[in-house]
């Protein structure tokens, strides 16, 4: 470590590769912010946290070296935690081996990194998906419209989302979010909604896409991300969302909307390791005797 006077220390490990990377804790908006614009739509959780009413703690790092620069968002909350990675893989290694990470965690990466996260972290699962923009010029909304959900309309709401097991959000989840569902004799069919939302940075994330399983093949969510996406642009500058690359009419729907690719991204959780497993298994990586799994966009099996 080298000690830096009138600064806090940097820490200084050594990458894959044995060059020396400088890390360091950022507390820096500005900075931060000016490398999250590089990657805007890949960033947008990252803009999130940034803003006021964020309720995690949140860290910002920064790593830099001969292969270029990393960073990292790790945010602790009461119910769950955050890692967001961004930027030079070898750069990151040394980085996350630098730091105190959480332990069971949602992460969100960039695909070349899966196999650096995996020597900190067993993934209990993971989704690679495409990740697609729009904004205010190339938006095309629908002419049908979906109703703006209330706080009060949760129960209705978790019972949708109860269908694949992830009914657990709460009222005020819905107020702080934007929620549009379309209802058929009383019962809610369809419903879109926000992940997160960064109006001080222009930017959203649409997600929480669910049709009843008897009403799909209609459109119906189509026009609930419709709805969502147009209130959210009444704001926002950019709106983005993730779907399976494979989700064929899923990515039509989009398309059709307005939205374009940005990005691939993974969004995992993962349970971090014991010290003694993340040392053997960075070794045997480095050995070669575990070859990686994933390349940039593509994942095995």
């Amino acid at each position: 470590m080298r000690l830096n006077l009138g600064r806090k220390p940097e820490k200084t490990p050594e990458s894959p590769n044995t060059e020396v990377v400088k890390v360091r804790k950022t507390g820096d908006s500005g900075e931060i912010i000016s490398h999250l614009e590089q990657r805007r739509g890949y960033a947008v959780t990252g803009f999130a946290r940034l803003e006021p009413n964020s309720p995690e703690v949140s860290q910002w790092y920064i790593a830099s070296g001969s292969n270029g620069l990393a960073l990292s968002l790790i945010a602790r909350g009461a119910f769950s935690n955050y890692v967001f990675t961004m930027g030079s893989t070898p750069t990151l290694h040394a980085l996350l081996g630098s730091v105190r990470l959480p332990g069971r965690t949602l992460i969100t990466c960039q695909p070349e990194h899966v196999p650096t996260i995996e020597e900190y972290y067993e993934l209990e699962w993971h989704l690679v998906a495409k990740r697609m923009m729009v904004d205010r010029k190339t938006f095309r909304p629908v002419q049908e419209k979906a109703i703006r959900l209330r706080p009060a309309q949760i129960h209705e709401l978790n019972q949708l989302y109860g269908l694949e097991g992830s009914g657990s959000f709460s009222a005020a989840q819905i107020r702080k979010g934007v929620f549009y569902g379309i209802w058929r004799e009383d019962r809610l069919v369809a419903a879109a909604g926000t992940h997160a939302v960064a109006p001080s940075y222009g930017i959203a994330y649409v997600g929480n896409v669910m049709t009843r399983p008897e009403c799909r093949n209609q459109g119906l969510a189509k026009v609930c991300v419709s709805s969502v996406t147009a209130e959210l642009l009444e704001g926002c500058v950019d709106v983005v969302l993730n779907v399976e690359a494979d989700n064929v009419p899923a990515v039509r729907a989009y398309t059709s909307l307005g939205y374009c690719d940005d990005c691939v991204v993974v969004e995992a959780v993962g349970r971090r390791k014991s010290f003694v497993g993340a040392i053997i298994n960075s070794v045997c990586r480095r050995l070669g005797l575990i070859s990686p799994r994933y390349e940039e966009g593509v994942v095995d099996g």
